[in-house]
């Protein structure tokens, strides 16, 4: 692709790209660059910095996720719907979870923040009680990602405790501690993480519905 004829979103696409090959970390305008054959400076049009070019991939990440529902649901089921599609990207690009609320965020993710606020607040929340689910909802999903992270982990480890009870370590074989270690043996490992804990919160939205509650606790 001949770089004259390259525009923002190009550069975009292509650092989607070397996020979903390799991780978030790994992104670097320098490689962005070099795999449209063009300078480094020549994304400075468009981008400032890394932390730029990182934002606007982030943007077109959630706009490719496709959170918001586009038939109108129940609320609860509304509510479900956006939680297990932002699981679903996160789990498959969960290099993500890394720069969550480190990085500015863009359009896409002030529509699904606006719309989850509106839906709630269309069913009797008041305004401030939807925002504080939204960012609760957030929380749940981007935990449930790092339990289901750590459980493929501890899946993948040569040292797990086997049949016949054999010792075995919460941290991975470079030392470092495994986030939320959870056996791969247990009664959970077989259901997704989200799904254990999006029903109470559901429960939970359900008992503060109309109630007028400044908080959600």
């Amino acid at each position: 692709m001949a770089g004259k004829n390259l525009c923002r979103e190009d550069f975009v696409a292509t650092a989607l790209d070397i996020i979903a090959e390799s991780s978030v970390d790994a992104l670097s305008m320098r490689k962005v660059a070099a795999r449209l054959n063009v300078s480094a400076m020549a994304m400075y049009k468009h981008f400032p910095n890394k932390e730029a070019l990182l934002s606007a991939a982030l943007d077109a990440f959630i706009a490719s996720a496709d959170v918001i529902p586009s038939e109108p649901l129940p609320w609860e089921q509304w509510v479900e719907t956006v939680a297990r599609r932002m699981y679903s990207a996160l789990c498959r690009d969960m290099s993500w979870v890394s720069v969550l609320g480190a990085i500015s965020l863009g359009e896409q993710a002030a529509y699904v923040t606006d719309s989850f606020v509106d839906t709630l607040t269309e069913a009797g929340f008041s305004a401030e009680q939807a925002l504080q689910c939204y960012f609760t909802m957030i929380q749940l999903v981007v935990g449930a990602v790092c339990i289901r992270s750590s459980m493929i982990a501890e899946k993948a480890r040569p040292n797990r405790c086997n049949a016949a009870g054999a010792a075995r370590s919460d941290h991975h074989q470079d030392g470092t501690a495994l986030l939320y270690p959870v056996s791969a043996d247990s009664a959970i490992a077989s259901q997704e993480p989200l799904e254990i804990s999006l029903p109470l919160f559901i429960a939970a939205l359900r008992h503060y519905e109309g109630a007028g509650h400044s908080t959600f606790p």
